[in-house]
């Protein structure tokens, strides 16, 4: 078995400009994922998918990989996630297993990395994800539409 560490990070954030490479508690955000993907001892190979070379220069510079550039189409706010999961698994038809780490992830850590594999392994299962309780009742959670318009994620009925 092959575990590759794919960490996607594109250019294009519209929300926060150039995020991935913004410091973070003293360094950039994406070298967080690098830093936690490489020190776990499952992981064989970390690889960054990303269509900015200034994010590949970077992502080089912290030692991950980044042997092919991603497609524009798989760089757009609506190109969805499993797109470069699938993009890069044809880049890389050797690997027999991918473990996806959001670089917008920053405090994960190698033992969670570790912890969340030996769990997959330890329950048989396909797959796996990371989720984190909820403090607040669905109620009091809004979201945000395409115009940046707040409504409540559940609507309350009038």
């Amino acid at each position: 078995m092959t575990l590759l560490a794919l960490i996607p990070a594109r250019g294009g954030s519209k929300d926060i400009p150039r995020k991935n490479i913004l410091p973070f508690c003293g360094k950039p955000l994406l070298q967080w994922s690098i830093d936690a993907a490489l020190a776990a001892n499952c992981v064989d190979q970390v690889i960054v998918s990303t269509d900015d070379p200034v994010i590949a220069a970077l992502a080089t510079e912290c030692g991950a990989e980044v042997p092919f550039m991603r497609p524009p189409e798989l760089a757009t706010d609506s190109a969805p996630g499993i797109g470069v999961v699938l993009h890069a698994l044809e880049q890389l038809p050797s690997v027999s297993d991918l473990l996806l780490l959001q670089p917008t992830s920053p405090l994960r850590n190698s033992a969670d990395i570790e912890n969340i594999i030996a769990l997959r392994s330890r329950e048989n299962t396909q797959s796996a994800v990371s989720l984190t309780p909820s403090t607040k009742h669905p109620a009091w959670m809004y979201s945000l539409d395409p115009k940046k318009q707040m409504s409540p994620l559940i609507p309350t009925r009038e």
